[in-house]
Protein backbone atom coordinates (compact mmCIF):
# COMPACT_ATOMS: atom_id res chain seq x y z
CA UNK A 1 0.00 0.00 0.00
CA UNK A 2 1.28 3.42 -0.90
CA UNK A 3 2.10 5.85 1.91
CA UNK A 4 -0.60 8.31 0.82
CA UNK A 5 -3.19 5.47 0.86
CA UNK A 6 -2.41 4.74 4.52
CA UNK A 7 -3.10 8.35 5.46
CA UNK A 8 -6.38 8.64 3.53
CA UNK A 9 -9.23 9.86 5.65
CA UNK A 10 -12.29 7.61 6.01
CA UNK A 11 -15.10 9.08 3.92
CA UNK A 12 -17.95 7.34 5.74
CA UNK A 13 -20.30 4.41 5.30
CA UNK A 14 -22.84 4.15 2.47
CA UNK A 15 -26.24 5.72 3.27
CA UNK A 16 -27.98 2.33 3.40
CA UNK A 17 -26.56 -0.98 4.62
CA UNK A 18 -28.50 -2.91 1.94
CA UNK A 19 -25.44 -2.80 -0.34
CA UNK A 20 -21.69 -2.85 0.11
CA UNK A 21 -21.41 -5.30 3.01
CA UNK A 22 -20.44 -8.88 3.77
CA UNK A 23 -22.09 -11.30 6.12
CA UNK A 24 -20.66 -11.39 9.66
CA UNK A 25 -21.36 -14.33 11.98
CA UNK A 26 -23.72 -13.28 14.78
CA UNK A 27 -22.11 -15.90 17.02
CA UNK A 28 -19.28 -13.40 17.58
CA UNK A 29 -21.62 -11.13 19.55
CA UNK A 30 -21.19 -13.45 22.54
CA UNK A 31 -17.38 -13.61 22.39
CA UNK A 32 -15.95 -10.18 21.53
CA UNK A 33 -15.06 -9.64 25.17
CA UNK A 34 -12.72 -12.66 25.05
CA UNK A 35 -10.37 -11.37 22.39
CA UNK A 36 -7.90 -8.48 22.23
CA UNK A 37 -8.02 -5.66 19.69
CA UNK A 38 -5.25 -7.15 17.54
CA UNK A 39 -6.90 -10.58 17.68
CA UNK A 40 -10.15 -8.93 16.57
CA UNK A 41 -8.46 -7.27 13.59
CA UNK A 42 -6.80 -10.52 12.52
CA UNK A 43 -9.99 -12.55 13.03
CA UNK A 44 -12.03 -9.98 11.07
CA UNK A 45 -9.53 -10.20 8.22
CA UNK A 46 -9.71 -14.01 8.22
CA UNK A 47 -13.51 -13.89 8.45
CA UNK A 48 -13.67 -11.51 5.48
CA UNK A 49 -11.59 -13.89 3.37
CA UNK A 50 -13.43 -17.03 4.49
CA UNK A 51 -16.97 -16.37 5.74
CA UNK A 52 -17.22 -13.33 3.47
CA UNK A 53 -16.70 -15.59 0.44
CA UNK A 54 -18.87 -18.41 1.77
CA UNK A 55 -15.83 -20.51 2.79
CA UNK A 56 -14.59 -21.83 6.12
CA UNK A 57 -10.86 -21.85 5.29
CA UNK A 58 -8.35 -19.91 3.19
CA UNK A 59 -4.60 -19.73 2.65
CA UNK A 60 -3.46 -16.35 3.98
CA UNK A 61 0.16 -15.25 4.25
CA UNK A 62 1.55 -13.04 7.01
CA UNK A 63 2.28 -10.39 4.37
CA UNK A 64 -1.33 -10.51 3.24
CA UNK A 65 -2.55 -10.19 6.85
CA UNK A 66 -0.22 -7.24 7.32
CA UNK A 67 -0.50 -5.37 4.01
CA UNK A 68 -3.53 -6.86 2.27
CA UNK A 69 -4.20 -7.67 -1.36
CA UNK A 70 -3.55 -5.00 -3.97
CA UNK A 71 -6.75 -3.34 -5.24
CA UNK A 72 -8.84 -5.28 -2.72
CA UNK A 73 -7.95 -4.41 0.89
CA UNK A 74 -5.22 -2.90 3.03
CA UNK A 75 -4.64 -5.77 5.46
CA UNK A 76 -4.74 -5.28 9.21
CA UNK A 77 -1.95 -2.70 9.36
CA UNK A 78 -0.44 -4.60 12.31
CA UNK A 79 3.24 -5.58 12.59
CA UNK A 80 4.21 -9.16 11.74
CA UNK A 81 5.07 -9.85 15.38
CA UNK A 82 1.67 -8.59 16.56
CA UNK A 83 -0.08 -10.68 13.89
CA UNK A 84 1.81 -13.82 14.98
CA UNK A 85 0.86 -13.21 18.64
CA UNK A 86 -2.78 -12.58 17.63
CA UNK A 87 -2.89 -15.76 15.53
CA UNK A 88 -1.52 -17.81 18.44
CA UNK A 89 -4.15 -16.30 20.75
CA UNK A 90 -6.98 -17.04 18.30
CA UNK A 91 -5.78 -20.63 17.89
CA UNK A 92 -5.46 -21.11 21.66
CA UNK A 93 -8.97 -19.68 22.18
CA UNK A 94 -10.31 -22.00 19.43
CA UNK A 95 -11.60 -19.35 17.04
CA UNK A 96 -9.37 -20.62 14.22
CA UNK A 97 -7.07 -23.53 13.44
CA UNK A 98 -3.93 -23.49 11.29
CA UNK A 99 -2.38 -26.02 8.96
CA UNK A 100 0.27 -25.74 6.24
CA UNK A 101 -1.03 -24.85 2.80
CA UNK A 102 0.55 -24.84 -0.67
CA UNK A 103 1.77 -21.22 -0.62
CA UNK A 104 0.85 -20.01 2.86
CA UNK A 105 -0.71 -21.26 6.06
CA UNK A 106 -4.33 -22.28 5.77
CA UNK A 107 -6.52 -20.74 8.47
CA UNK A 108 -9.81 -22.47 9.14
CA UNK A 109 -12.71 -21.29 11.25
CA UNK A 110 -13.33 -23.71 14.12
CA UNK A 111 -16.85 -25.01 13.64
CA UNK A 112 -19.44 -26.01 16.21
CA UNK A 113 -20.82 -29.23 14.74
CA UNK A 114 -23.67 -29.22 17.27
CA UNK A 115 -24.85 -25.78 16.08
CA UNK A 116 -28.52 -25.92 15.04
CA UNK A 117 -29.11 -25.83 11.30
CA UNK A 118 -30.76 -22.79 9.71
CA UNK A 119 -33.86 -24.89 9.08
CA UNK A 120 -34.17 -25.70 12.79
CA UNK A 121 -33.35 -22.10 13.77
CA UNK A 122 -36.21 -20.81 11.60
CA UNK A 123 -38.56 -23.26 13.29
CA UNK A 124 -37.46 -22.04 16.71
CA UNK A 125 -37.81 -18.40 15.60
CA UNK A 126 -41.33 -19.08 14.32
CA UNK A 127 -42.21 -20.85 17.56
CA UNK A 128 -41.01 -17.87 19.59
CA UNK A 129 -42.74 -15.40 17.28
CA UNK A 130 -46.02 -17.32 17.65
CA UNK A 131 -45.71 -17.10 21.44
CA UNK A 132 -44.83 -13.42 21.32
CA UNK A 133 -47.72 -12.56 19.02
CA UNK A 134 -50.18 -14.17 21.46
CA UNK A 135 -48.62 -12.45 24.46
CA UNK A 136 -48.00 -8.93 23.25
CA UNK A 137 -46.71 -5.94 25.13
CA UNK A 138 -50.16 -4.38 24.65
CA UNK A 139 -51.51 -6.83 27.25
CA UNK A 140 -48.53 -6.19 29.49
CA UNK A 141 -48.34 -2.39 29.24
CA UNK A 142 -50.71 -1.81 32.15
CA UNK A 143 -48.47 -3.84 34.47
CA UNK A 144 -45.43 -1.64 33.86
CA UNK A 145 -46.87 1.81 33.37
CA UNK A 146 -49.88 3.82 34.38
CA UNK A 147 -50.66 4.67 30.75
CA UNK A 148 -51.65 2.44 27.83
CA UNK A 149 -48.91 3.48 25.44
CA UNK A 150 -46.80 0.95 23.55
CA UNK A 151 -43.03 0.67 23.93
CA UNK A 152 -40.75 1.51 21.01
CA UNK A 153 -37.01 1.33 20.51
CA UNK A 154 -35.42 3.45 17.77
CA UNK A 155 -38.86 3.97 16.19
CA UNK A 156 -39.62 0.23 16.11
CA UNK A 157 -42.38 -1.43 18.14
CA UNK A 158 -41.43 -3.77 20.99
CA UNK A 159 -43.14 -6.83 22.44
CA UNK A 160 -42.54 -9.03 25.45
CA UNK A 161 -42.75 -12.84 25.44
CA UNK A 162 -44.08 -15.03 28.25
CA UNK A 163 -40.54 -15.48 29.62
CA UNK A 164 -40.14 -11.73 30.10
CA UNK A 165 -37.74 -11.17 27.18
CA UNK A 166 -38.36 -8.01 25.22
CA UNK A 167 -38.17 -8.07 21.41
CA UNK A 168 -37.82 -5.30 18.84
CA UNK A 169 -39.90 -5.77 15.69
CA UNK A 170 -37.96 -4.44 12.67
CA UNK A 171 -39.90 -2.13 10.37
CA UNK A 172 -38.70 -4.12 7.34
CA UNK A 173 -40.43 -7.27 8.62
CA UNK A 174 -37.19 -9.16 9.30
CA UNK A 175 -36.52 -11.45 12.25
CA UNK A 176 -37.35 -10.05 15.66
CA UNK A 177 -34.35 -8.88 17.66
CA UNK A 178 -33.93 -9.44 21.37
CA UNK A 179 -33.77 -6.11 23.21
CA UNK A 180 -30.57 -5.75 25.20
CA UNK A 181 -30.80 -2.09 26.13
CA UNK A 182 -31.93 -0.45 29.35
CA UNK A 183 -35.40 0.78 30.30
CA UNK A 184 -34.19 4.33 29.64
CA UNK A 185 -33.78 3.43 25.93
CA UNK A 186 -37.51 2.64 25.57
CA UNK A 187 -39.90 5.29 24.25
CA UNK A 188 -43.62 5.09 25.04
CA UNK A 189 -46.00 6.18 22.28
Amino acid sequence: MKKEDKNKRFLGFPPKPSTNFWSYPKEMDKYWHQISGSEQKVLDYILRHTWGFNKTADEISLTQLQKGIRNFDGGTGLTRQTIIIALKGLIKKRFISKKPGNRANCYQLVQNLDYPSQKNRRFVDQKIRHTIEKYTIKKESTKYTSHKKRPYYDGQEMRKDKNGKQWVIPKDGGSWLEFAGSKDDIEWK
